[in-house]
C-alpha cells in the first residue's frame, strides 16, 4: 500500500517535486505519476488503483488544480475516503475552490523553501503521520508551552456521497469479472449504466479508454480482412489469368503440353500434343503411358495394378500388361486428382478414329475406347501401326479385339482429352 498519493496539477510540478523528495527523504512510499507509470501502462488503471490503495492523498491546490479533470476526481475522492491532506502550493482566489472544498482546511506553502521549521510544513507532516501511522514532525509549541496538534477539519461525507462510494465500489467489482469485455455493445451499456450512477468519478473514463481500445482493436481486425479478401482476389485474378493463357497455349495445334500434380515429379504425367480434328480441339499423349507414370501414381496412393516388365524394363518404357479395365482405373486416379472428374474434358482413352488419324508408328498394340462389336461392351479394340517400308499400307495397320480384362506384355494405352476455350 502506498502511504502518500500526491495529487497535483502538471502546471505546477516544479513546486510540487521538491515536496515529492522531502517526503522521500523521510522513508514514505509515494506515488507521483510522472515517476510510477511506464510508457506501456494504461493510465486510468494506474492513477485508479494507486488512489485506491493510498493510505493519504496530499492534494496541491493551486488555480489550475481546481480547473483539472482528473485532480478533481482525485480530491473527492480523498474526501470521500477520509485521508485528504490538502496544500496551497499557488495562490488562489477565496472562491476558486468548487463550492464542496471551501469548507476544508488547508495549509498554506506557497512560500515553503524546503526548511524544516515551516509552521504549515510540520502540520502537513502530522497530518500525514497520523493516516500513514508514524510520526514525521514534532509537534509545535506554543507559546505557553503546549503541543499544538493542527488538525485538518474535513466536513463528514454527505449521505449521498457515501451511497455514491458505496456504488462505485460495486460497479468496479462487476467491472473487474465482466465477461463482456470483448463485446462492444455489452461495454457500451455498462458504460451507460456507469454514467447514470457514478457520473463524474473517473470510472467511466477507464471504460471509456477500454471501448476505444475494443473499438480500434475491431476496426483493425476489419481492415485486415478486407485486406486478407483483396489479396485473395487479387491471386484469385491472377491464378483465372495464368490459366486462360495456359488454355489458350494449349488449344495452339501442335502445342506440346503437360498438366502437374503437386507432390509428384513434373514428368510423370503423360506429356500431350494438340491436334486438330473435325474442328474439335483434341490432344493425345505423345507416346504411350509409361512404367514411371504408373509407378510415380502408385507410390502417392494410387490404388493399381502393379503391372510387370517381363525383364523389359520399367523406367520410361512403355507400361505393358496392362488390361483396358487398368488403364480406365488409370485415368479415373489422374482425373480425380486433378479435378476433371465427370467434366467434358477429362482424360480418356482415344476412340478408334482418333487414334487412327493421330498416332504415330509402333508395335505396341494401344487400347481404344471403342468396343469391339457393339453388343458385346467385354470385348474392346486395339490398334497398332507397324513402321515397315517393305509392307503395303493395308499390312502396316492392324486392328483386334481383346477382351477388357487381358494383359499381354504387347499391349499399352496412351490418353486422349478434348480441349475447350
Amino acid at each position: 500500500m502506498v502511504d502518500v498519493f500526491v495529487s497535483y496539477s502538471r502546471a505546477t510540478r516544479s513546486k510540487v517535486e521538491p515536496i515529492k523528495h522531502k517526503l522521500d527523504a523521510l522513508g514514505l512510499d509515494c506515488f507521483f505519476d510522472m515517476h510510477q507509470i511506464d510508457g506501456g501502462a494504461n493510465f486510468p488503471d494506474v492513477i485508479d488503483r494507486a488512489l485506491r490503495d493510498s493510505k493519504s492523498v496530499l492534494c496541491c491546490w493551486s488555480p489550475q488544480y481546481f480547473q483539472g479533470q482528473w485532480s478533481m476526481i482525485e480530491c473527492r475522492d480523498a474526501i470521500a475516503r477520509r485521508n485528504i491532506v490538502p496544500v496551497a502550493v499557488e495562490r488562489f482566489e477565496q472562491f476558486a475552490p468548487p463550492a464542496d472544498l471551501r469548507q476544508i482546511n488547508w495549509f498554506d506553502l506557497v512560500d515553503w523553501q524546503g526548511d524544516d521549521d515551516h509552521e504549515d510544513w510540520n502540520r502537513t507532516l502530522l497530518n500525514l503521520g497520523k493516516l500513514v501511522g508514524r510520526e514525521l514532525a514534532r509537534p509545535l509549541q506554543s507559546p505557553t508551552g503546549g503541543a499544538i496538534y493542527a488538525s485538518i477539519r474535513t466536513p463528514a461525507a454527505p449521505p449521498e456521497m457515501q451511497v455514491r462510494a458505496t456504488l462505485l465500489e460495486d460497479l468496479r467489482t462487476t467491472w473487474a469479472a465482466f465477461p463482456g469485455k470483448s463485446d462492444i455493445g455489452a461495454v457500451e451499456r455498462f458504460l451507460e449504466r456507469v454514467r447514470s450512477v457514478v457520473t463524474g468519478s473517473g470510472f467511466e473514463f477507464e471504460i471509456e479508454q477500454h471501448l476505444d481500445d475494443l473499438r480500434e482493436a475491431t476496426r483493425r481486425r476489419a481492415e485486415n480482412a478486407q485486406r486478407a479478401e483483396l489479396e485473395r482476389e487479387k491471386h484469385q485474378a491472377a491464378t483465372d489469368e495464368a490459366r486462360r493463357l495456359e488454355t489458350e497455349a494449349r488449344l495452339q495445334p501442335a502445342a506440346i503440353w503437360r498438366d502437374v500434380i503437386p507432390g509428384m515429379p513434373a514428368d510423370t504425367v503423360p506429356e500431350m500434343l494438340t491436334i486438330s480434328l473435325e474442328d474439335v480441339h483434341l490432344a493425345l499423349s505423345r507416346h504411350p503411358v509409361t512404367f514411371a507414370d504408373l509407378d510415380a501414381a502408385i507410390a502417392v496412393g494410387a490404388d493399381l495394378e502393379w503391372p510387370a516388365d517381363h525383364g523389359k524394363g520399367r523406367d520410361r518404357n512403355p507400361a505393358i500388361n496392362v488390361s483396358w479395365h487398368d488403364a480406365k482405373a488409370y485415368l479415373a486416379w489422374l482425373n480425380g486428382r486433378l479435378g476433371l472428374s465427370g467434366r467434358a474434358d477429362a482424360y480418356r482413352l482415344p476412340s478408334e478414329p482418333e487414334w487412327n488419324h493421330a498416332c504415330n508408328a509402333g508395335e505396341l498394340w494401344e487400347w481404344c475406347e471403342d468396343s469391339w462389336d457393339a453388343g458385346d461392351a467385354s470385348m474392346r479394340v486395339l490398334r497398332r501401326q507397324l513402321a515397315d517400308s517393305g509392307l503395303s499400307e493395308a499390312e502396316q495397320e492392324h486392328r483386334n479385339g481383346f477382351k477388357a480384362e487381358a494383359r499381354r506384355d504387347d499391349i499399352g494405352f496412351r490418353l486422349a482429352r478434348n480441349l475447350s476455350s
